[in-house]
């Protein structure tokens, strides 16, 4: 998943702005607080066996990740593009 180099409408130049970590760390709070109640809800509910859990809980949490993952790095590029916090970069380039 990468960041597009410029704006499609605006032409504003968006392929120096690093999310790094953070998209991930997020989605992974995120998909934790969905899925953990969820599971310990349905233990106390309907205690299935052991093969539902890992039937059902490591795809959901897969599917969540991988759905939220795009929008939670867009969302975290406009905060870094809205704070101007990428501005250090154009001065200070980092060494590839």
């Amino acid at each position: 998943m990468t960041v597009e180099d410029e704006c499609a409408v605006c032409g504003e130049e968006l392929g120096h702005i690093r999310a790094d970590d953070i998209p991930p760390y997020f989605t992974i709070m995120i998909v934790g607080h969905i899925v953990v109640p969820a599971v310990m809800w349905s233990e106390q509910a309907w205690s299935p066996s052991l093969w539902t859990h890992v039937a059902i809980w490591p795809a959901l949490t897969l599917a969540l990740t991988l759905a939220f993952l795009p929008f939670i790095k867009g969302g975290v590029l406009g905060v870094l593009w809205a704070l101007k916090m990428f501005e250090d970069e154009k001065r200070y380039p980092v060494a590839k």
